[in-house]
């Protein structure tokens, strides 16, 4: 199927088999009652696993993460100018990088508080 000599190992991403660090389920029932028929749950529960995973209320979003979980950069875009219109995120972009997305206390410029 593949060459012997294709590396594969560059292009796989792997994650851990558990999330470290809880997950904020009042955070998420904020994005619920706002999500519709949106991605932003969807964008959510990236956010908050990637969150986890750093342990960091900060994570970038590239395109590595956005194709792990089936997401579109159009879909994704919509999701977080929802999530950032309801005061659930704060988003910095540039050209030709990778969104930076802050998590926040619902209703506030807060960082969102992971123990």
């Amino acid at each position: 199927m593949f060459p012997p000599d294709l590396d594969l190992s560059l292009r796989t991403f792997t994650s851990p088999p558990t999330t470290t660090g809880p997950v904020r389920f009042d955070w998420l029932q904020a994005v619920v009652q706002i999500a519709g028929r949106s991605k932003a749950l969807h964008v959510a529960v990236l956010l908050a696993w990637l969150a986890a995973h750093r342990g960091r209320p900060d994570v970038r979003v590239t395109r590595r993460h956005m194709a792990l979980w089936s997401l579109s950069r159009d879909a994704c875009g919509d999701a977080l100018r929802l999530l950032r219109g309801h005061g659930l995120v704060l988003v910095w972009s540039a050209p030709g990088r990778a969104r930076v997305v802050v998590l926040t206390e619902p209703g506030s410029d807060t960082p969102l508080t992971i123990s």
